[in-house]
């Protein structure tokens, strides 16, 4: 940055030198960043191989999430840039919920099922109450008011509340029985069909959201900005897509890097699936609330950030808010269904049967996040109480007893 000689060392300013250490220091903190986002995976799959300890294995496997998640983000939106709408939605709502979809995929196989649902739920709370919380609070401490687009939010949360019901008939069906109690083998084929449904919805929605609709989805947010609404409310030229910038990746290079990333998070959810009834006897605390919170919040860190942030540094609280949504409806809509269709395809019965607290606890923060921002404003306030309610739901998974496993899995 600096160009000198050793004798002229002497008169360099002090303003100089702090501006050579701070630069030498972001080198040195760039180093290990990468260092850590390429050792932690390798530990974490090397104490899983060779049998450690089972919290051993949890921590580091769970910490090794958080530099591949990066790494699997940062491809998908580089491999996104130029490509059709289509192929950036389904890579998104794969490989972009690649916790969720990973953990699922490995409970199913190791026939513990009741695990990926626990994870399932535990995206959907933390994206709904935590994440979206953490937009509001951090874009509106310093504010008034924040403003977004009303429409846009009033459709996707009225998606969003029949995906829910959707996905709550099988714990109806258990809740509230008729005179005779419906067979297990029709709770399944029930299920099945439900999904089948929902990954249908998911076609149309996407033909309705990158075609008959696709202005309505590209327009722009609000400035949040608490400014005088006159007759014409201010809204920017340029089209902003829910999507927080990342750094660039060369196709090429993002290819092998999104390959060699998403089969090493297989391999630490694996992992972490095999650990976590060793974990929970270790510890005492009991599965569910292991899956529910520890996995989605580790998993997701470096991606929950980046929505919290980008809330307030690119000045549009609308984008938090349509990111976390359209997160909810990639888990509910696409994992969800699509791990009960490969728990069908391998023999690995699978049905989302949640029980009556859960399902309460899902249907209340759906119910609370609506009505938050049903009206197109908000203020840090109410991202505290968001927030708040997300604690005491993890408190409240924390203190209650373990599901038996059977609740959900079913057959053989």
């Amino acid at each position: 940055m600096f160009a000198f000689s050793p004798l002229e060392l002497p008169s360099l300013t002090i303003t100089h030198l702090r501006v050579l250490g701070i630069v030498m220091a972001m080198a040195q903190l760039h180093q290990y960043r990468l260092g850590f986002s390429l050792l932690m995976p390798v530990v974490g799959m090397a104490t899983g191989a060779l049998q450690w300890n089972s919290a051993a294995t949890f921590i580091l496997n769970t910490v090794a999430l958080i530099p591949l998640g990066s790494w699997i983000n940062r491809t998908v939106d580089s491999l996104s840039v130029d490509g059709t709408r289509v192929v950036n939605e389904l890579l998104k709502s794969t490989l972009g919920n690649s916790v969720e979809l990973m953990v699922g995929i490995n409970a199913v196989a190791q026939r513990r099922p009741h695990i990926s649902q626990s994870v399932i739920l535990g995206g959907v709370l933390s994206n709904l109450l935590l994440v979206l919380g953490g937009a509001l609070f951090y874009a509106g401490f310093d504010q008034k008011r924040l403003r977004f687009d009303k429409h846009l939010t009033t459709v996707l949360s009225s998606l969003m509340m029949v995906v829910f019901i959707l996905l709550a008939i099988p714990t109806i069906m258990d809740v509230f029985p008729s005179a005779k109690a419906t067979p297990t083998d029709e709770v399944l084929y029930t299920q099945r069909m439900i999904s089948v449904v929902l990954m249908s919805l998911l076609v149309v929605f996407l033909f309705f959201r990158l075609r008959t609709h696709a202005r309505m989805f590209a327009s722009t947010p609000f400035s949040q900005r608490d400014q005088p609404r006159g007759r014409h409310q201010y809204r920017q030229s340029q089209i902003i897509d829910a999507q927080i910038p990342r750094p660039y990746i060369a196709k090429g290079p993002a290819a092998l890097i999104l390959l060699a990333s998403s089969s090493s998070a297989l391999l630490c959810t694996h992992y972490i699936v095999g650990s976590l009834s060793g974990l929970a006897s270790i510890t005492g605390a009991n599965q569910s609330f292991l899956a529910v919170t520890l996995i989605p919040l580790l998993g997701n860190s470096v991606k929950y950030f980046s929505i919290i942030t980008g809330s307030r540094s690119y000045g549009q609280v609308e984008l938090g808010i349509r990111a976390v949504i359209n997160t909810v409806l990639r888990i509910t809509m696409l994992i969800a269904p699509l791990l009960v269709l490969i728990g069908w395809a391998f023999d690995r019965p699978l049905v989302l049967r949640f029980d009556g607290f859960e399902a309460t606890t899902l249907l209340l923060s759906v119910v609370v996040m609506t009505y938050l921002i049903s009206d197109g404003r908000s203020n840090y306030f109410e991202g505290l109480m968001l927030i708040g309610t997300y604690l005491i739901i993890m408190v409240s998974f924390f203190v209650r007893p373990e599901v038996p496993a059977n609740v959900i899995f079913l057959g053989s």
